[in-house]
């Protein structure tokens, strides 16, 4: 089965260093066989705000986030690249996921269970994170808190529980000969991707 890859970039602007490392995964992924979409958050438009107050609501979904979640059913393998803000990822795109991630989409409410079933089962992630926080700190002072977030309640809630974090680090002190060796190391990734086996599971 070919792999369909799924690159989300999460930064703003052409010139950023994220930007740099979406293309450069896809490009390699698709050399090395794999079909890949790309989205760019920065080039959609939505409403970031959960209005109706909860998810079961009334509020229409903008044709990019109906693209967004077509892309999510259609790949096996999902490559969100976003910069780390305030510990987390930045707002648009944790509004996005508001908007997208919704039961009866990503998952569902058993009776009599305290979890809800997983509705995008059978897929991986690879998720690649930039920062400016060296990686000492965010390991020994904030005990990655975002990769627990990331991992359990975002990507393990919906049914990618085969998934692997990247963070480049600190990207404001890196020099160019740093940062092309990250996107090089992204390169690579991206092709082993493409090799990799994958099987998507109806939930």
């Amino acid at each position: 089965m070919t792999n369909r890859i799924f690159v989300f970039s999460g930064h703003f602007g052409n010139d950023r260093l994220g930007h740099a490392l979406a293309e450069s995964y896809a490009a390699a992924a698709r050399k090395g066989g794999a079909e890949v979409r790309v989205m760019h958050l920065g080039a959609m438009e939505f409403d970031s705000a959960l209005r109706s107050g909860d998810y079961y609501g009334e509020q229409a979904l903008e044709p990019d986030v109906v693209a967004f979640q077509e892309n999510l059913t259609w790949c096996t393998h999902w490559v969100p690249v976003y910069p780390l803000w305030w510990g987390g990822m930045p707002g648009l795109m944790k509004g996005l996921l508001d908007r997208a991630l919704l039961p009866g989409f990503a998952f569902r409410m058993v009776e009599g269970e305290e979890l809800p079933a997983k509705l995008l089962k059978g897929r991986s992630a690879r998720v690649l994170i930039t920062s400016d926080t060296a990686a000492h700190y965010y390991e020994e002072l904030y005990d990655h808190a975002h990769d627990k977030v990331m991992s359990r309640q975002i990507l393990d809630f919906v049914g990618f529980e085969e998934h692997r974090l990247h963070m480049f680090s600190p990207v404001f002190s890196a020099g160019e000969e740093e940062r092309a060796a990250w996107i090089s190391e992204v390169a690579q990734l991206g092709a082993q991707d493409a090799l990799a086996k994958q099987e998507v599971i109806a939930a």
